[in-house]
């Protein structure tokens, strides 16, 4: 394992970003929120994806320079095509927009097509809780036919089709939930990959549709399992259509499925019910009762949505980031195939 302090991380992750076409300015946005994902602990989400994005922007799937364009519009909703642009840059947008209408008008509503990869919907929906309001985000993958299997199935019909939810809270670390209605996100298996490890039982299924532990078994045709049997399963599929319908992209197991991360964004202005400052004690008083609950055997502490991601960001805040040596190879490698030439003992270290 490698250890990077988080400004070095991004500093390297955006000049690949420059150097493969994107403006500075996007850059900077796309690297940040690769680099937090890892300071939260969700390294799926993290900076493995640069040779994603960049093989994405050469192969015209990522236009970096994509113009963002609203389709359809009213007082509280948006249809957003995104212009092929980064996924992190069109829905930091598209919330922005449901922010902008939840506080004229009590709630935002905000459907996106045409976008990359969006990487964590937390990010958004806390966008929506930095500013006093509930946010909410889902989104269906980009992989036609699916790569997981529906409740009942060993083949591929659906995505990971993630959620998440955040709410205001006074004292205490914003309350959300982020989460794939997989067993895991699809990232998860590539991180399990590049630390060369073995996925624990319940993830995956092989090609023949049987319970495996080899992470290198999606990558031949098998098919991740939703969580929580066909309730997981029955999320996912709602989320399929309307994220799907409302964006006019589809379904991804229909043939007229474009490659696409349709996503639906929404704020909701909490004093259109009740006065925030009481929302947010509540939310405290809440959170504080929940922790009090008698502990299972073993169990410590009990944790709040949410919860565990804070405390990992503070703690690489403050000791790095580690990231696996073939994780710093796909940076290092996307950066020789735009012409940097980004050495280990100049970007590692604290």
């Amino acid at each position: 394992m490698l250890r990077f302090t988080p400004e070095r991380l991004c500093t390297v992750t955006s000049r690949v970003l420059k150097a493969a076409g994107a403006r500075a300015s996007s850059a900077e946005c796309v690297a940040a929120s690769l680099v937090e994902n890892n300071l939260m602990g969700h390294e799926s989400h993290g900076v493995l994806r640069i040779s994603q994005y960049t093989n994405e922007i050469a192969n015209g799937i990522i236009d970096p320079a994509g113009i963002i364009r609203t389709l359809r519009e009213s007082a509280t909703t948006a249809l957003l095509d995104g212009g092929r642009n980064f996924g992190q840059i069109v829905a930091h947008q598209a919330m922005e927009m449901a922010i902008e209408r939840a506080r004229r008008h009590d709630l935002g509503l905000v459907a996106i097509r045409n976008c990359s990869h969006t990487g964590r919907l937390g990010e958004y929906a806390c966008q929506a809780a930095r500013e006093g309001l509930i946010g909410l985000v889902f989104s269906a993958g980009s992989s036609p036919g699916g790569i997981v299997a529906p409740y009942g199935a060993t083949s591929r019909a659906l995505n990971t089709n993630p959620m998440s939810w955040a709410v205001p809270t006074a004292k205490c670390p914003i309350l959300f939930l982020d989460m794939a209605t997989s067993m895991v996100a699809q990232g998860k298996i590539v991180a399990a990959i590049d630390n060369q490890r073995q996925i624990p039982p319940g993830w995956l299924l092989n090609a023949a549709g049987e319970p495996t532990t080899n992470p290198l078994d999606q990558r031949e045709g098998g098919a991740l399992v939703p969580f929580g049997l066909h309730k997981g399963s029955g999320l996912s599929v709602m989320i399929d259509l309307v994220a799907g319908g409302l964006t006019g992209r589809g379904p991804a197991i229909l043939p007229e499925f474009q490659r696409d991360y349709p996503t639906v964004v929404a704020a909701l202005n909490i004093e259109a019910f009740q006065p925030l400052d009481e929302f947010r004690e509540t939310a405290d008083k809440y959170i504080a009762a929940l922790k009090q609950a008698r502990k299972a055997p073993g169990v410590e502490e009990i944790f709040v949505p949410g919860e565990i991601e804070w405390r990992t960001r503070q703690d690489r805040l403050q000791h790095g980031i580690e990231i696996p040596e073939a994780t710093w190879e796909r940076i290092v490698s996307a950066g020789a195939k735009l012409g940097l030439d980004i050495q280990l003992q100049e970007e590692v270290g604290l």
